[in-house]
């Protein structure tokens, strides 16, 4: 819902051009226990910290979003520019990515970058794997588990978003990367949305999926990919997928998606709590957009701080003291400190 997607600081696939939820909501509507409030729609105040801020993220700590006004922009799909591009590493890929990324020429909507293992699986979902293109590949010297794959497309005003993409075509090229045409951006459009309910039926036969993400700046970002990676492939016959897709000047975030066979809860659990540790112990941040809930309220106040923590704790007194909004642990508010959990 609208409301899951403020109150989690939701991301949509293209907030690298849009922004996420925080950047999109003007004001908001809530019903708490201390009373009812509307925040201000200005387009922009200095009437002190913003309580509209405040509440994004809240995940119902603190009240119930019950209306909300946002930002809208044009929609304007005839003007779409796809394109992807195969690079010969995953150092060259992020090296593009930050180009872009501070190039200040505007941000493609869709961006989204594979390491070697997800680029390995994505070419064969996309049904490139073994056509002309592949063999070209191939042939020009991007080899498997090697080569990775960069998809998106632009938007907006035709100029711009035609723009954009000539400026994004200049820099992969001179980063090493071939023009594979939109074809693979096209075909993720198509599968985007049905790919993941394959982790139904993997399910069945006791085949874990999972995807844990994490923020992280650029200076940072091979630190965190290679200490992640190395826990879960650590782990015999598990697949680690990784990739990019919310970019920012100053960094971008890391999906790790990780297929294995296991069939016990408890093991299940220990391996997602050992990758969150290593996300935390690499640098990473504890959530990009997917929120906090119970699953990573343990590491909140590692990774906050107590006086940051002490901050959240007395907004939670304020709007109410009985814990009858969302009990049970979510932002750590709640939790016992034999819970906790601290990363040295």
């Amino acid at each position: 819902s609208v409301g899951g997607w403020i109150v989690t600081l939701g991301s949509g696939q293209e907030s690298s051009y849009y922004g996420d939820m925080y950047d999109i909501v003007l004001s908001q509507e809530y019903v708490t226990p201390a009373g009812t409030f509307k925040t201000l729609d200005y387009p922009g105040t200095a009437t002190g910290p913003k309580v509209n801020d405040i509440m994004k993220g809240s995940e119902g700590s603190y009240g119930i979003l019950v209306s909300v006004t946002c930002k809208i922009f044009r929609y304007m799909p005839e003007n779409r520019q796809r394109f992807a591009f195969i690079f010969p590493s995953w150092e060259d890929t992020v090296d593009a990515a930050r180009e872009i990324s501070q190039g200040e020429f505007g941000m493609p909507s869709v961006f989204r970058i594979s390491d070697p293992e997800e680029t390995d699986v994505a070419l064969k979902l996309y049904g490139i794997e073994g056509t002309v293109i592949d063999r070209i590949m191939n042939y020009r010297g991007y080899k498997p588990m090697k080569r990775c794959l960069f998809i998106g497309h632009s938007e907006g005003e035709k100029a711009f978003a035609k723009s954009v993409k000539k400026k994004v075509k200049k820099i992969c090229s001179s980063r090493g990367a071939m023009y594979i045409t939109g074809y693979p951006a096209k075909k993720w459009e198509h599968v985007r949305y049905t790919d993941p309910y394959m982790r139904e039926d993997f399910n069945d036969f006791d085949i874990m999926i999972d995807t844990l993400e994490s923020a992280v700046t650029w200076d940072n970002l091979h630190n965190l990919h290679q200490g992640v990676r190395s826990f879960i492939k650590g782990r015999p016959n598990t697949i680690c997928m990784t990739h990019g897709s919310h970019f920012y000047p100053q960094g971008t975030n890391l999906y790790f998606i990780f297929i294995a066979k296991m069939d016990d809860i408890k093991e299940y659990k220990e391996f997602q709590e050992g990758i969150i540790e290593q996300i935390v112990k690499h640098g990473g941040s504890l959530s990009h957009h997917h929120g906090v809930g119970r699953m990573f309220a343990p590491w909140m106040e590692n990774h906050l701080g107590k006086v940051q923590m002490d901050v959240l704790r007395s907004l939670k007194n304020h709007f109410e003291t009985n814990n009858i909004m969302y009990p049970g642990g979510t932002l750590s508010l709640d939790i016992t400190v034999d819970e906790k959990r601290f990363v040295r």
